[in-house]
């Protein structure tokens, strides 16, 4: 009996070394981690100032509707126009006040031209296209881009035009009855981007076009939202959670079958002597520079580069016209003026 008591005790002692190792194992791992993330998130020297920073999470201040105005405000007052915040891994600049903007952005552009390190686009778009690349590549597809689209034979006032007078079509068919325009302006806009990129246009009621404008609207509303930003914040945390920021690799992955689609009937029928859209421009640039050793002319920048033309485009100027039309709606006075003058610029040149 003496000897069994005597073998628990010495596997109590074996279980409490081994829970003891196990404590400082864990403590060590969290001060390393701890002292890694200081060193990380530190401010560099000469850096604006800023809020208390807070180990892996950074700065711990309320940006929540409807007081982040107010927020911003408190802390202009507490370091000045120029400050930092972080969130998680992300570090913002705060830059206000019409001339420091302008000494930044405009006097200073090339300083400030590089894109920020998102790690969502990162993860969506690898460095290419235009939204989330950096330095040569970005200057290389930036001045191609607009340099297409001004080669391209219709010009955008005229695809405008013609746009505008289905959008018309589609409003008369309502009869005067109160509708949303959402799904409206979201079609007309997105087609006038069809028509420059892949030189057609879809009917409103197309169910693939429809297809297309629901999965870009919810990619950009979830990367905006708190899923969205969660993910940036902790990104090697958040690429093993499940949640609602996964059906945003899962519609990016559709978006890239439904263009690359477009790119393969282009590449098919595709004349180097005729430029009909943007894509036909890109693919003539890649047959150009195709010994060109440090071009980035390739199909997979074509393919970011024209799902950024949506992206950027799409959902911000329908969003513009679908705020222009409630805000007319409020203020009848504005909706007189800006009718008048309208009347006023474009009597004669559109006709009825």
């Amino acid at each position: 009996s003496q000897a069994a008591v005597g073998a628990e005790d010495a596997q109590h002692l074996i279980n409490g070394d081994q829970h003891l190792r196990g404590s400082t194992l864990f403590v060590i791992l969290v001060v390393l981690l701890l002292i890694a993330d200081h060193v990380k998130k530190r401010r560099p020297k000469n850096f604006p100032p800023g809020p208390l920073l807070f180990p892996f999470v950074g700065t711990v201040v309320d940006f929540k509707q409807p007081i982040h105005l107010e927020c911003v405000f408190q802390l202009i007052g507490r370091y000045g126009n120029i400050f930092s915040v972080q969130f998680g891994n992300l570090t913002f600049v705060v830059v206000n006040g019409y001339q420091l903007v302008k000494e930044a952005l405009v006097h200073q552009a090339e300083v400030f031209a590089d894109r920020p390190h998102i790690p969502l686009l990162r993860e969506i778009f690898k460095g290419l296209g235009l939204i989330s690349s950096n330095g040569h590549i970005w200057r290389q597809q930036r001045k191609f881009v607009l340099s297409a689209l001004k080669s391209i034979g219709v010009s955008f006032e005229e695809r405008i035009q013609e746009e505008s007078r289905y959008l018309t079509e589609a409003i008369e068919e309502e009869k005067g009855q109160p509708f949303d325009p959402h799904y409206k302006i979201n079609s007309a806009v997105s087609n006038i981007i069809c028509s420059i990129t892949f030189g057609e246009r879809f009917e409103y009621h197309d169910s693939q076009f429809q297809e297309l404008l629901h999965l870009l609207a919810e990619t950009l509303l979830l990367i905006g939202n708190f899923w969205g930003q969660l993910y940036n914040a902790f990104p090697w945390l958040m690429r093993w959670v499940p949640g609602p920021h996964n059906k945003i690799f899962k519609h990016w992955k559709k978006l890239k079958y439904f263009v690359n689609g477009v790119i393969a009937k282009h590449k098919e029928d595709w004349n180097s002597s005729e430029t009909r859209d943007f894509i036909d421009c890109y693919l003539k640039e890649i047959e150009k520079s195709k010994d060109d050793s440090i071009s980035y002319f390739n199909e997979e920048n074509l393919l970011c580069s024209t799902l950024d033309l949506f992206l950027t485009g799409t959902e911000t100027s329908a969003t513009t016209i679908r705020w222009a039309l409630l805000y007319m709606a409020v203020y009848p006075k504005i909706q007189g003026r800006f009718c008048n003058g309208l009347k006023l610029k474009l009597t004669g040149s559109l006709g009825n």
